[in-house]
């Protein structure tokens, strides 16, 4: 027996309703752990507390009273005064994260500003294209002239 088990059946040992099997391991596992024997005596107290406590009286629709009080609090508790389920403060938080989210996208994703061209600035660098082109031009006929594999891609 676990002690979850024990402490379910420790009003039952008391109150004498337990058959004998299930008293006999009550009893052992009782006896193998003798510190629940103050869970035992503070359950005895307390149901002897109960006993001799007076019985107050009430209305009879205290019952009826009472569940119609608190299914009013349930319901303004359940009143929401949020934005699509969330409160007004975490719809705040929500909206700014993704605000910094789109800000920062955008300013990661932004195109370089070296795709651009100044008109003078465009005429030195086609000269620069027409130089890198024909280095590339010479480096290709230097390879076809040490095995002739090479073929160029200009043709």
């Amino acid at each position: 027996m676990d002690y979850n088990k024990f402490e379910d059946r420790i009003s039952d040992w008391i109150e004498n309703s337990m058959d004998i099997k299930e008293r006999k391991e009550f009893e052992k596992y009782l006896a193998e752990n003798p510190e629940h024997k103050k869970k035992v005596d503070d359950v005895r107290n307390a149901m002897n507390i109960m006993k001799t406590a007076p019985s107050l009286k009430t209305s009879d629709s205290f019952d009826k009273n009472l569940q119609d009080r608190i299914n009013a609090l349930n319901d303004n508790q359940n009143v929401s005064s949020g934005i699509m389920g969330f409160s007004r403060q975490n719809f705040l938080y929500l909206t700014l994260s993704i605000l910094c989210i789109f800000m920062l996208s955008a300013y990661l994703i932004q195109p370089s500003q070296s795709n651009y061209f100044i008109a003078d600035e465009e005429s030195v660098t086609q000269e620069n294209i027409s130089e890198e082109e024909d280095t590339e031009i010479k480096d290709v006929e230097l390879l076809n002239d040490v095995n002739g594999s090479f073929v160029s891609d200009k043709d």
